[in-house]
Parts: C-alpha cells; structure tokens; sequence
C-alpha cells in the first residue's frame, strides 16, 4: 500500500473517534451529493453514500453525517464499479507483469473475469493444455504451472491485485489437456474427463466454461460434443461464454449453434464480443441479432457482449483459412516449411480479399514491424501481401496481433443498443509502462468504458445513462451469478466509480494507445479508494471472486 493509502487508515480512525464522542453518524468515505445510478436501470437521483468497512452502510440523503475522506460528487455520476466480463489479463500474463492493472481501474472498472475465449491458466493438467495459451504470451516469461482452479487463484491473490478478479474455465485448455495435439472426436471416456475437470472447476470458484470454437483445436469438436461437455453448468449455474465458430459469412450458424447449446443444456450462454467481420458479411448482422432475440423469447437464456469499437484485435494467424490452422502452431509451421502447402494458404489468403492497407501490426517478436499495416510491410519486403503474411507469422512464431478496421460501425451500434447486449473491453489490464516493450495495445485496453459512454451515451444518446450503467454493472454481475457487488444497495460491497458525464471521454489512439481516459475522478475498491482526484494512488484492493 502506498504512503496515501496509510494516511487514509489513520484519518478514518481519529474520525471515528470523534464522531464517537459527539454522537454524529461516521462513514470511513462519504460521497456527497452525487448523481446515483443504482445498476438495475433507475434513472439517476440525487443521493449521498456512506461507506464503512468495505460496505455500502447507508445510500440516500445523509444530512450532517462525516467521514474521515469525504468527496464532493455533485453534478457527478456515482455508479457501481464496471465489470469487465470479456478481459484477458490472465492468458496475456499481466495479471503478474503489471499487479495494479492500472489501464483497467482508470476506466472505472473494479471487477475482470478472465479465462475468455477458451484459454485459461487453470487448470493445466498436461504440457498439451499449457501449449494452449501459447498463442497469447510467451509462457517462458512466467512460471505457469498450476494443476487447478484453486492452485492459481491462490498464486493471483499472493500477488495482491489492483482490481477484482474472476473467471471461467476454458475448454480448449481442458480438451488439450486431456487429449493433446490430436484432432479428433473425444471418446465416452474422455468427455467424462473432461466434464469431471470443468465440476472440479466450478466447485474450486470457477464462474462457468468459455469456448474458442474459431480456435484450431476446438474447431475438431462437433456440436453434440459441445452440448454433452456443458451439460454440468445448468446444474452449478455457471456460465458458457462462447467465442463463435465464425464471425464473418458463416456468423448465422455459428449463432445458431450458440443457441442451440444453451437450449439443449440449460445453461446461460454469452456470446462474446459479438461482431460481423467483413463487408461482404456486414448485412448478417441483424438477422444474427434476430436468432438472439427470437431465442430469448422461447426461453433460451442467452446474452452477448460487445467491444464498443469499429476495429478488431486478434492474432495474425487468424486470417489464415481454418484448415491450414487445424493442429495449431506446429502442425502449422509444418505446413508453412511445405512449398506445397505454402502457396495453397497464399493462395486462399488472396481470394478472400483483404484490405492489407486497413490491417496494423501492434504487436510482433521483430518489434521494427509494429505501427506499420501488412500492406507497408509487404512493400518493405517486396513481396505480395498474401506472402509477407506468411512470412510474419512464421518469423514470430506465431504470435503477432493486428488491429484491423474489419467491423461496420451501423452494426457495432445496432448491436451496443441491443437489449440484450453488455459491454467488454476484450482487452487487457497493463500501465502506460508497457510503451517501453515497444509494442503497441488495441485503444479498448486503456479506454473501452469511458470510450462506450461518450460515443453512444453522451454523443450519439443510442442510450440513457441508466440503461447503459446496466450494461457494464448490474446486468454482468447478475448473468455471472456475482453477488453483492454491481449494483449500489444497503449491504453490497464498496466498488464505485464517480465520473464527470460533461468530461469522461477515452484519449487511447491507434498510434499512441497508452493514454489514460479523462472524467473518471474517483474509483473504490472494496472499501478503499484507488483512485482519487483521476490519479492512481498505488492501492491494491482487489479480491479474487469466487463462484458461491
């Protein structure tokens, strides 16, 4: 903790002392005057909070009551601290590299749920189910080794976060784990592994199961497999995140496999970062949104979030067509070394037509590639685009994320708009001491939050604050089945963010990402003041979560 934070201790103490003796009503923090948004869709009301021992003790007009820090929030909006329900500062390490998660907290959030999109760090039971992070981190960088659920989140809380942390098991790590690199159906034998892996999962803290059905390895698996492996989570409520098998042309069976899932388990499903790429594929958009809604009605449970930008983060390797994937990277540089081989995926990269020119490189082994889009690189190696690709790929092992303008804005904000849409960030925590890696990180990393409520709250008004507050507060923490906390009542624990509407903006770009947002002046954590006056004090307040 640092020297404000001790200082903070002392003076909550001697207030209470005093207001003892003089018989006045004592809070540790007092917020004033501000303008409340509970979480469950109330339009904002003037209203003070009293917090006590990581508690909210009092919500409502509080007279002369005192505390020993008190913050003026009029004219602000006081609000739960945003839950960020698709985050990957688990599988991209920097939960440990950087503690305070500092990009993520300036945003207001105070809560992440990680293991996303199949990939967790838990449980590892064979080297084949470590392998299967590999694509997002060098692994060498940090000993990953934990056999269960309740081994990591014990390894995470040592190292005493700066946010609230959850998360859900992934499956491709749970099948790799059990069935290594091979790619085929799973027998009777295996799937009750499997299964007995996720119950030991859910039991240990775990909020649910995620699916990477774009990924190598979990595209081998049918959909009559999906159903059986997630039959368990209806039982446990615990969630199915699902990464779709496509999210460009094939978007409405992959939606309706999705829900398909959920009806035929009884489990809630949340479709992850929901989007279309291609414009070719744009106009799916709202019939995929449709199949949900028409789901819904019939009783399926089942949500989706959404990155709120027009851009896409991902691996590299993504764009290769999917058979050339099957196996991962090692069946993949062995096609790569295949002159053969080579020139069918260069062939297949050339006819989907992509827009080399709107794709960035912003993250890469040979770092002198970063900033630049395949197309300049391309030029830089006097080489067709199709084959400069392949040669990045295979130069950085794989492991190189693009950011690509591959998302039609019309769709982003019909989907944002959406009543049965939450927001994520799909990034991940770090500090603006990460531009000295020499790698550059997707905007939504330093400001998705403040990045949602000025464009389609403040600007464009698709939404009214109370309904948009739901979105990344109350209406995550309820779908996960996280208690107490998202929405501000008598009781719950103490995560706040006070922002300024007329001010909360995000300043991230493409070329200089690591930007704080500007307008969120306070955040609590647990009862304890992270943020004050928009900067950083050094506390760490976070907790693990765990799925009661």
């Amino acid at each position: 903790m640092g020297s404000d934070g001790i200082e903070l201790d002392l003076l909550v103490l001697w207030t209470r002392s005093i207001c003892d003796i003089l018989e006045i009503m004592a809070y540790d923090i007092l917020i004033k005057g501000g303008l409340m948004l509970d979480g469950v869709g109330n339009p904002a009301m003037v209203a003070d909070v009293g917090i006590s021992d990581g508690k909210l003790a009092e919500v409502g007009g509080l007279g002369n009551a005192q505390a020993a820090v008190e913050i003026s929030a009029t004219g602000k909006y006081v609000a739960p601290g945003f839950i960020d329900i698709t985050n990957h500062s688990d599988t991209h390490l920097t939960l440990f590299k950087y503690p305070l998660q500092e990009s993520m907290v300036m945003q207001g959030v105070t809560t992440i749920i990680g293991g996303n999109c199949g990939s967790s760090l838990a449980p590892l039971v064979s080297r084949e189910a470590i392998r299967s992070v590999s694509k997002w981190a060098d692994l060498s960088e940090i000993g990953v080794n934990w056999t269960s659920v309740d081994e990591f989140l014990a390894a995470v809380e040592r190292t005493r976060l700066g946010v609230n942390f959850g998360m859900l098991v992934g499956y491709g790590t749970l099948r790799r784990g059990i069935v290594g690199n091979e790619l085929r159906p799973l027998s009777l034998e295996e799937k009750e592994k499997i299964r007995l892996l996720l119950e030991r999962a859910m039991e240990e803290g775990a909020f649910g199961l995620s699916m990477g059905l774009s990924y190598g390895h979990e595209r081998a698996s049918t959909t009559e497999e999906l159903i059986e492996i997630a039959r368990p989570l209806a039982q446990s409520r615990g969630v199915l995140k699902i990464h779709l098998r496509s999210e460009g042309a094939e978007v409405l069976g992959a939606v309706n496999e999705a829900i398909r899932i959920g009806r035929e388990t009884g489990a809630s499903v949340i479709v992850s970062h929901f989007k279309v790429i291609g414009r070719k594929s744009w106009p799916l958009a709202r019939k995929a949104l449709e199949f949900i809604s028409n789901a819904r009605s019939s009783g399926v449970a089942i949500w989706f979030d959404v990155s709120p930008y027009r851009t896409t983060g991902s691996p590299l390797y993504l764009l290769l067509p999917p058979w050339s994937r099957r196996g991962g990277f090692e069946e993949l540089f062995r096609r790569l070394s295949s002159q053969v081989e080579w020139k069918q995926i260069s062939q297949a990269l050339a006819s989907y037509t992509l827009h080399y020119d709107k794709i960035m490189v912003i993250a890469a082994k040979q770092r002198q590639i970063v900033g630049n889009t395949l197309a300049e690189i391309a030029a830089a190696m006097n080489m067709p685009p199709e084959e400069a690709v392949l040669e990045i790929i295979r130069g950085n092992e794989g492991r190189v994320t693009i950011l690509g303008r591959t998302v039609s804005l019309k769709n982003t904000s019909r989907a944002i708009g959406d009543s049965n849409s939450l927001i994520a960030s799909d990034g991940y925590g770090v500090s603006q001491d990460g531009i000295s890696t020499g790698n550059l990180v997707h905007p939504r990393s330093f400001g998705a939050f403040p990045h949602f409520w000025h464009r389609f709250v403040t600007d464009t008004q698709k939404l009214k604050p109370e309904e948009a507050i739901v979105k990344i507060t109350g209406g995550p923490a309820t779908i996960l089945g996280i208690t107490g906390r998202g929405v501000i009542a008598k009781g719950n624990v103490a995560d706040i963010a006070v922002f300024d509407p007329q001010l909360i903006r995000d300043r991230a770009t493409y070329k200089d990402p690591y930007r704080y947002p500007a307008g969120i002046q306070y955040v609590i954590i647990n009862g304890e003041v992270v943020v004050s006056q928009g900067r950083h004090i050094g506390v760490r307040a976070g907790k693990i979560l765990r799925k009661s």
